[in-house]
């Protein structure tokens, strides 16, 4: 038996499949396909994907918050405030007029949220 994960081009986990072949034929397809990678152990779809062949876990956002001003944010994150949302490239953004949850979006990163 072997476990497969099955992963999109920016490595998304897209699917799991269990394989218990006695002649190796279906777990040959599924080792020589380049859309899966072989795995032992836990992984969830919201936690982990695939890097370099390899499962591995979403990175945390090393973000930092001073008043209204969130530092340390992805390049290409996505920031909502309430029904608006906002892409930030600089690394850092000022939000003055707001107070609340800003939320963070920014593969492969787990989401985060901070207040402000």
């Amino acid at each position: 038996m072997a476990n497969f994960i099955e992963f999109g081009t920016d490595g998304r986990i897209c699917g799991f499949v269990e394989v218990n072949d006695e002649t190796g034929n279906t777990l040959k397809i599924y080792a020589e396909n380049p859309r899966f990678v072989e795995y032992d152990g836990v992984v969830d779809y919201a936690t982990h994907y695939v890097e370099g062949g390899r499962v591995v876990e979403r990175p945390s956002m090393l973000l930092s918050v001073s008043g209204a001003r969130i530092t340390g944010i992805p390049a290409g994150s996505v920031l909502t405030l309430g029904e608006q949302t906002f892409e930030v490239d600089d690394g850092e953004a000022d939000i003055t007029g707001y107070s609340g949850t800003v939320k963070i979006t920014c593969w492969p990163y787990l989401d985060a949220e901070v207040m402000v």
